[in-house]
């Protein structure tokens, strides 16, 4: 995943251009890979991308690989372990007793202040406090918490280094692409989605800076470029933008699409930017669902979309749904396989297949859903077996089911508090599966089920006490949850 990150790209290439030396280490099959020149234990600094929950055993079993004590109290190391990415800015807890400080938010416009304050002189304390004075910086022990998190105002001015090479040998996930962001946050308030709320507020890149985004692209060598965003076509620029692309003669994809912002001119510039893939996320068929949930992507805008796509170029369709929500009764999904059973419909008579992707519901903080339990496991189960038995009926259907078991340990990981560091750390030394998992938990003391059912909707969760998200505080998620679950209760 490192080298698909744009924080990693552009921190690095950055880091490189101020004359800073900047190794990179990551983990795979169970070797730590990197840079040869040195070793994690000797640098001064070290930074750490955790943008998801499961990441967190990752990086504990580096450390041990790296010869590193995981615990960073008692690891005795004169490196600064600084975490950022958005599991650990929604709840930096789970990993207070792993890493030295977290970053609460965005770097761009301080991140040459984090390396001189904690990559300077002195002794690791006096580093420590000159880390803590920066603005969205939580250093255990030091910081007054909550910590507020910190946020790029205008994102055309703040990019840390155009420059997005990555060494040649090594495959990001999406290939060799350059990241054009086209906006940050998002202004939909889906009431289950993490990242529409850490991320406000929203912030869209110009047309004129987008332009100059994509004329780096070839001239570091890509043939092909990815717009960013968490719904690209919310940004009045996007369609200008990737028009210009296409007229460059690039290769472009957009894979953050919400289904309600596609039209048939966006499918024609869509298919001539050279993508054919299109993924949509309704979430679910149930109009009573999608209200609650606050995104109402109506039956008729998906078949809508899987008549005209293929007509663009568009040969595969990929729908990404949730179920399980707290109040989805059984017509609910019921509503949702009948969407995929016409979308499916419609594509057989193109000879062209639907890809399915059903998910469990799973509580993310810093959502008005935080209170709510994981989707029960037996219900979860029960629907994906009527998917299932639905794709076997309909022959051109590939569904793809998420494990709940992994789903359960997102959710203990998301909704932990310091006492899952020492999980986290036993995880990493007994193996990587689920099993591991909850021999790791045993061992640890820790009940899973304790994070995965209902939290009262008058607790404060422990996340709220150590980062204070000015956009989404805890009066407005708890406002939204009381709504969500008024209209649950609606039958119309």
């Amino acid at each position: 995943m490192a080298y698909s990150s744009l924080f990693y790209r552009q921190a690095r290439n950055r880091l490189v251009e101020e004359g800073v030396y900047a190794g990179s280490w990551f983990l795979e099959e169970g070797m730590v890979r990197g840079d040869t020149r040195g070793a994690p234990g000797k640098a001064r600094l070290l930074l750490v991308s955790l943008p998801f929950e499961i990441m967190y055993r990752d990086y504990a079993e580096l450390m041990i690989l790296a010869g590193l004590n995981p615990y960073r109290s008692a690891s005795g190391d004169d490196a600064i372990v600084l975490a950022g990415g958005p599991a650990v800015t929604a709840n930096p807890s789970p990993v207070l007793e792993l890493v030295d400080a977290v970053m609460i938010g965005e770097v761009d416009d301080i991140v040459m202040d984090i390396v001189e304050a904690a990559a300077g002189p002195g002794s690791k304390e006096h580093r420590l406090e000159r880390l803590a004075e920066i603005p969205g910086v939580l250093v255990p022990g030091v910081s007054e918490t909550p910590v507020r998190r910190h946020y790029v105002k205008d994102i055309d001015k703040h990019i840390i280094s155009l420059d997005q090479r990555t060494p040649r040998d090594a495959e990001p996930v999406w290939g060799h692409t350059y990241i054009v962001e086209a906006s940050r946050g998002c202004g939909r308030g889906c009431r289950f989605c993490m990242e529409g709320f850490i991320f406000r507020p929203k912030r869209d890149r110009s047309l004129e800076t987008m332009k100059s985004l994509i004329d780096e692209a070839p001239r570091q060598g890509f043939e092909r470029l990815s717009f960013y965003s968490l719904s690209f076509f919310d940004n009045p620029a996007s369609d200008k933008a990737l028009e210009y692309a296409v007229s460059r003669g690039l290769q472009a994809s957009v894979p953050s699409l919400r289904a309600d912002s596609i039209n048939g001119e966006r499918l024609r510039l869509i298919g001539m930017a050279g993508q054919r893939t299109l993924t949509i996320a309704p979430e679910t068929g149930s109009c009573r669902v999608c209200r609650a949930i606050n995104k109402v992507i109506k039956r008729d805008i998906v078949e809508w979309i899987a008549e005209e796509a293929p007509s663009h170029g568009i040969r595969s369709l990929k729908l990404y749904l949730i179920t399980g929500f707290p109040g989805e009764g059984e017509e609910d999904f019921e509503e949702t396989l009948t969407m995929v059973e016409r979308v499916a419909s419609i594509l057989r008579r193109r000879g062209l297949r639907l890809k399915v992707s059903l998910n469990p519901f799973m509580p993310k903080p810093v959502t008005p859903l935080q209170w709510a339990p994981l989707a029960p496991r037996e219900l979860f189960r029960g629907r994906a077996r009527s998917l299932k038995r639905l794709a076997g009926r309909a022959g051109n259907i590939d569904a793809s089911i998420y494990d709940h078991r992994w789903a359960a340990v997102q959710t203990v990981l998301a909704r932990g508090g310091p006492e899952i560091s020492r999980l986290v750390v036993e995880w990493a030394r007994t193996g990587q599966g689920t099993g591991h998992f909850r021999r790791a938990a045993r061992i640890a003391g820790i009940d899973p089920e304790k994070y995965t059912g209902e939290i009262p909707a008058d607790m404060d969760p422990v996340w709220h006490s150590y980062a204070e998200h000015p956009y989404a505080g805890l009066s407005l998620l708890r406002r939204e949850y009381r709504l969500y679950r008024s209209l649950l209760s609606s039958r119309r």
